[in-house]
């Protein structure tokens, strides 16, 4: 049976009908029971059916709540559902009603009990369409003729108009803040033909199309080992070839000599990094040089094809990554002289199509832009001002502009960048990571992301690590931080269809939505010292804010002022005090205390200049942090103010991966390949141990510490089927 244009089961749609007369009047909405169409709203939409059923269950409830374990029960009878579903099927619901969560006017969410209907409601035999509700006491509502039909098509006609108008003028808005205030509205580049071009179980990636946009190479993960190897095919339906002979470690970021007759690749091993050249219909194998084995290393042919360009640090113990020259004959290799800080990581070197620029990614993820210098070196050039997670870029063919993968919305998806004034366009491909263009066709060929991240828990101590299910989930989870206090953990998840916050609160058996947020991407949950709110980054496509969540309301504020770019912040030493890294790269981030009272900043301090990333030990009040331009972890004294090094050991490449804990420093040791060590540094004593080994791979570093030091919880990888695909993109001249 079809309702609301979606198939359910005969015998929950004669539920849905059984329960009500045709109408529902709920507020100033009436609900159509039997097409669940919304007859008051503009198209009469439709209701989700579980919307639906769930509106029906609160409604014939009569303003009591519900618990959700109620609502579960009787609207997926017979079926086995998670917290996620019915969490979806409110959120449909107060989109479909025009309700917020934050000021509810019909469903009202009770923290850890349930929900309830706050609106009048009545079921109804009949509904005319020229009617209007008005609410009567004791809850009910009862449908008033106007006296004027006519006069209400009018004023339909007119809130209609005006709706239409409101509508645009938003659309328009958001087009000229998504031009970054150009003038150009129609779009440059236009993309067609989008496919997927590879379909085999298990992950491929790093996709590098060869320079006549023919055949793809890429990198495939050996089953059940840590271990992945290079190979190539032609775009077309072909039998995968596996470039170089079976051998352990880990082969990586593939890219085609000009003449499309060689690949490069890194291959990582127990004993490091080395850069490997391959004829790409297979034979013998040459070494060329070593590469930064706890870095990303993508390379890119000059177009002599006489050397490589790569990004290396500028010494064996620095913590930067430079662009360096690596002739494929064996020879020294040479850094580029260019503007490039001691502590600047410069990823990702790409040459233009006809040599005369390099392009290239500056600053760690997530907060990442686009730099283009002369081949020469030189002055650097800053292209793109989002602070994103980029993951992946290439010129386009023509060398006009550069095609990106960006987080700065929400899911990672492609854009292009036009080199001549920084136009940034969105291609309407995601999810898409990893771009590569062709040079002598409008193809591009991309990674399609299909990974699933998991939290996991790793008891700390124990001979051999284990990594223990936290919480199912059939969505990608991440940035996963303890309660301070006991066993709750707040962590980011898209699960209900929307990347939210959610708490899992094990002593009362549940897993709950904490936001109901339009940010595309929230970051970095951190607890308050109690244990009962929480600090969260709220990052839009231009601007990241701090905003705080009360746990057992849900209510939410915003924190930091309206024009900072926050980064990342903490509870401060004091009741309504707050900690943050604000500002871009171009500008220098500082490190600020600040208070707010009732949204008013009332005191600020400056308290160091040019923070990658910072924790405050509440132990004893010290600032911990690691500098854009200065290798090295540092703390801050709380009394005389004075700064020391504390070691060299964690390595600002990776923005995540160490936190501060009763005076300790707890920090993840990435492998090139294999199983990551937690180790536990004493400043103070200099004493540096591993306490646990991590077996399986993880999606990223982030980590968090419980309460009692036993465990810690991680992100993991739980399935990867990443595949290869394709579309082709050109460039409107005309503009």
């Amino acid at each position: 049976m079809l309702i609301g244009g979606q198939a359910i089961g005969v015998n929950a749609a004669l539920r849905i009908r059984s329960e009500a007369t045709r109408f529902l009047a709920v507020g100033e909405h009436v609900v159509d029971v039997d097409t669940l169409r919304l007859l008051t709203r503009p198209g009469e939409p439709r209701l989700t059916p579980k919307a639906a059923a769930v509106l029906l269950q609160l409604a014939r409830s009569a303003g009591r709540t519900l618990s959700r374990d109620d609502l579960l029960n009787e609207v997926w009878k017979g079926t086995c559902p998670t917290p996620d579903v019915l969490t979806q099927a409110v959120k449909d619901l107060r989109r479909a009603l025009g309700d917020d969560l934050h000021a509810p006017r019909f469903v009202e969410t009770l923290p850890r009990l349930g929900y309830r209907l706050i609106a009048p409601a009545r079921f109804l035999d009949s509904f005319d369409a020229r009617s209007a509700l008005v609410p009567v006491g004791n809850g009910g509502a009862v449908a008033a003729s106007i006296a004027s039909s006519q006069r209400r098509r009018t004023v339909l006609r007119a809130a209609s108009a005006l709706s239409l108008l409101i509508v645009v003028g938003i659309a328009a808005i958001a087009l000229q803040r998504q031009q970054a205030g150009t003038t150009e509205l129609k779009p440059r580049w236009h993309v067609a033909d989008q496919r997927a071009i590879t379909a085999d179980p298990g992950p491929e990636n790093f996709p590098r199309i060869s320079p006549d946009g023919t055949r793809v190479a890429y990198s495939v993960r050996d089953p059940g080992r840590y271990d992945a190897h290079i190979v190539q095919r032609s775009l077309a339906q072909s039998r995968v070839m596996r470039l170089t002979a079976p051998a352990s470690g880990r082969e990586s970021y593939p890219v085609w000599s000009p003449d499309g007759s060689t690949i490069a690749f890194a291959r990582r091993t127990g004993d490091g990094c080395k850069i490997v050249l391959a004829p790409a219909l297979g034979g013998s194998e040459r070494l060329i040089d070593a590469c930064a084995a706890g870095a990303p290393n993508y390379f890119s042919w000059a177009p002599d094809a006489r050397h490589l360009v790569l990004t290396t640090p500028s010494a064996p113990n620095a913590n930067d990554m430079g662009i360096t020259l690596v002739p494929t004959d064996g020879g020294p290799a040479e850094r580029l002289s260019y503007e490039h800080g001691i502590a600047d990581l410069d990823l990702e070197a790409r040459y233009s199509p006809d040599g005369s620029q390099i392009a290239f990614r500056r600053g760690a993820s997530p907060y990442s832009d686009l730099y283009v210098v002369s081949a020469n070196g030189g002055a650097v050039r800053q292209v793109t001002h989002l602070a994103s997670r980029m993951r992946g870029f290439d010129w386009t063919r023509d060398g006009s502009a550069l095609v990106f993968s960006s987080g700065h919305e929400g899911l990672q998806a492609l854009y292009t960048v036009s080199l001549e004034g920084g136009r940034v366009e969105a291609l309407g491909v995601r999810p898409a990571e990893f771009p590569s263009a062709a040079r002598a066709s409008d193809t591009v060929v991309y990674e399609i992301p299909r990974l699933r991240t998991q939290l996991g828990t790793v008891d700390i101590g124990t001979p051999q690590s284990v990594v223990h299910e936290l919480v199912a989930s059939t969505g990608n989870d991440a940035a996963p931080t303890f309660s301070p206090v006991d066993d709750r953990v707040a962590f980011v998840s898209d699960r209900s269809g929307a990347q939210q916050v959610w708490l899992d609160d094990p002593a009362a058996g549940e897993t709950f939505p904490l936001t109901d947020s339009d940010e595309p991407t929230l970051r970095y949950p951190v607890w308050r010292p109690d244990g009962a709110r929480l600090l969260i980054t709220a990052r839009g496509a231009s601007i990241g804010r701090l905003i705080e969540i009360d746990i057992a309301t849900r209510a939410r504020r915003v924190v930091s002022m309206g024009d900072e770019d926050v980064r990342y912040g903490v509870y401060g030493p004091k009741p309504g005090s707050y900690i943050a890294v604000i500002g871009d790269s171009s500008e220098g981030r500082e490190l600020i205390e600040f208070e707010n009272a009732k949204g008013s900043e009332t005191s600020r301090r400056v308290i160091m200049r040019n923070v990658a990333r910072f924790d405050y030990d509440v132990a004893d009040a010290s600032v911990y942090f690691t500098k854009v331009a200065e290798p090295g972890l540092f703390r801050i004294d709380p009394q005389s103010g004075a700064e020391t090094l504390v070691t060299e050991k964690i390595n600002p490449a990776h923005l995540d991966g160490w936190i501060v804990f009763q005076g300790d420093i707890f920090y993840i040791e990435a492998q090139a390949a294999g199983p990551n060590n937690l180790h536990d540094l004493n400043p103070a004593s200099g004493d540096d141990r591993v306490i646990a080994t991590i077996p399986g791979p993880l999606a990223d570093l982030n980590f968090s510490l419980s309460h009692d030091r036993q465990r810690i919880v991680v992100v993991r990888i739980a399935a990867e089927d990443t595949d290869v695909g394709a579309i082709t993109l050109r460039h409107d001249g005309a503009g």
